[in-house]
């Protein structure tokens, strides 16, 4: 893979993508390795079964191989990467029943989120094993859409796009994801 860096830097995604389409079977691979740990966050995050997201994962990545050439580069390659990545889970789940999806208030959200409480959002995020057990209590479109925003850093821009919402819908769909995994985080540190 020496021959993929370039005056001592890496080659950015879009010319790996690029190289990738022209059938570079190495410019893939250091792509894949470059985004595998993302992507298996993200898969992860969307569905509980280990074996589902392994799936979802490989399936990613393959049609990534076969649509390389789609890539236009109008936003990140990690967020083309992982809305491919969506699509490969909800593919994995098409069929099944979904829950509906109760729409709180805001002031509901705000109470049971503690507005106004000592609760540091840092220190939240250094207890791992609390965070993990609110993500999971949380819908699969708000562990994806934190999961998008706050852990891999995607902008909103971005992540309206990949999420196909428009920039004001994507902006209160992450205000009350982030006030919802507050709620389950006080939740499990108070017991509840």
């Amino acid at each position: 893979m020496e021959h993929l860096q370039r005056e001592g830097s890496l080659i950015g995604d879009s010319q790996l993508l690029l190289q990738a389409a022209s059938g570079d079977a190495n410019a893939f691979e250091a792509f894949v390795v470059r985004h595998r740990s993302a992507v298996w966050r993200f898969v992860r995050s969307l569905t509980h079964d280990p074996s589902s997201a392994e799936d979802a994962l490989q399936e990613t990545f393959l049609s990534a191989w076969r649509h390389a050439a789609s890539f236009r580069g109008e936003g990140p390659a990690l967020g083309w990467l992982l809305s491919i990545a969506r699509h490969a889970v909800y593919r994995h789940f098409r069929g099944r029943a979904g829950e509906p999806e109760r729409m709180e208030t805001m002031a509901e959200l705000g109470e049971v989120a503690g507005w106004g409480a000592d609760l540091d959002p840092l220190d939240a995020f250094l207890m791992k094993d609390e965070v993990d057990r609110a993500l999971a209590q949380l819908t699969v479109e708000d562990r994806e859409l934190l999961i998008l925003r706050e852990v891999e850093g995607l902008s909103n821009e971005d992540c309206a796009r990949l999420l196909d919402l428009g920039l004001p819908a994507l902006k209160s769909r992450l205000h009350r994801a982030r006030l919802r995994f507050v709620a389950h985080l006080r939740g499990e540190r108070h017991g509840h």
